[in-house]
């Protein structure tokens, strides 16, 4: 899909506003919730489809859907406050080993940590407080009998905090990971100098050869437009639509091999769909980089997947 002898590719990718209310939505679910793959969980919705147009005739047929974990981007009541239930239970622990490592307290020991849990400021916390907002998107490709998963694109809030802090500026980092692909792809927004539009930048690994990207977004547009560029070459432009949710967009690219590689163009389709969310993600990223600084770094949750993509392969080497 995508490969054409004039080297071009070109994909539309149309995000929902109001996703639980689009009458697609009921349909795709039953479609996915079937679909031969894990990667479709309980808590995803579908937030879009992807269409991809056929250079030679011109004619465009819908390829992808795109879902979102919902319990990560947007967590529930319930949720929220057994995470914060989970949190002071840790915290008292950590308070009462202070006073006494093991056994029963006394009396006094005891009046001594009641005192501190009325002062400490974990657990004065509302569930108001916590941040643990995160934005995972999926890409399936779809056909009549089958769907698979292509790709994920997660949020990875750690490295936005420190390189937040290091910029004095909220910086989104993203991580894509992509099927039958052995490399994870990290996408990361930079901080330049008097430039106020967001340039993102990534390596591309491909038959033996590492391509660097940018994704820089114009100055002026009628939307979202992102000029992408392979080691310094542009090769096309996401076309960000003024009318919509703000991240349906057209990605046009030719006059370059990549643009012919399915796994490139799932992680551009990817990039792409989280362009609607980026107001959001750095709104939070200023909270968890403010309770970071003021010493309540507990206020920004880390989810353990977050941990996993961390995780250090060697290191029982």
């Amino acid at each position: 899909m995508g490969r054409s002898s004039n080297n071009a590719t070109t994909r539309y990718v149309d995000m929902w506003a109001m996703p639980g209310l689009h009458p697609s939505n009921n349909q795709f679910l039953q479609k996915l919730t079937s679909a031969d793959t894990t990667h479709f969980t309980r808590n995803m919705q579908v937030v879009g489809t992807v269409s991809s147009k056929d250079e030679k005739s011109g004619n465009w047929e819908r390829t992808h859907m795109i879902g979102i974990r919902t319990d990560v981007w947007q967590p529930d009541k319930q949720e929220i406050t057994d995470a914060l239930e989970v949190l002071q239970d840790q915290r008292q622990e950590e308070l009462r080993r202070d006073i006494k490592r093991r056994g029963k307290l006394s009396a006094t020991q005891d009046e001594k940590l009641q005192q501190q849990l009325e002062q400490d400021s974990v657990m004065q916390m509302q569930e108001g407080e916590l941040e643990n907002r995160r934005l995972v998107l999926k890409l399936f490709k779809t056909t009549d009998t089958r769907t698979n998963w292509c790709g994920s694109l997660e949020q990875i809030t750690t490295s936005e905090v420190h390189n937040s802090i290091g910029s004095r500026r909220p910086l989104i980092s993203l991580s894509v990971m992509l099927a039958r692909n052995d490399f994870v792809t990290n996408i990361q927004q930079n901080h330049r100098t008097w430039r106020i539009p967001p340039v993102f930048t990534l390596c591309y690994y491909d038959k033996g050869e590492m391509h660097h990207l940018s994704l820089t977004r114009r100055w002026v547009s009628f939307g979202p437009d992102y000029d992408v560029a392979i080691n310094g070459q542009r090769v096309g432009l996401i076309n960000g639509r003024l009318f919509g949710f703000g991240s349906d967009s057209e990605i046009d690219l030719s006059g370059h091999p990549l643009v012919d590689d399915t796994g490139f163009m799932d992680m551009l389709t990817l990039f792409a769909a989280s362009i609607g969310y980026h107001r959001a993600i750095w709104r939070s990223i200023r909270r968890r980089v403010a309770a970071c600084l003021s010493g309540q770094s507990f206020r920004h949750l880390i989810e353990d997947e977050e941990l996993r993509l961390r995780h250090n392969g060697r290191s029982a080497a």
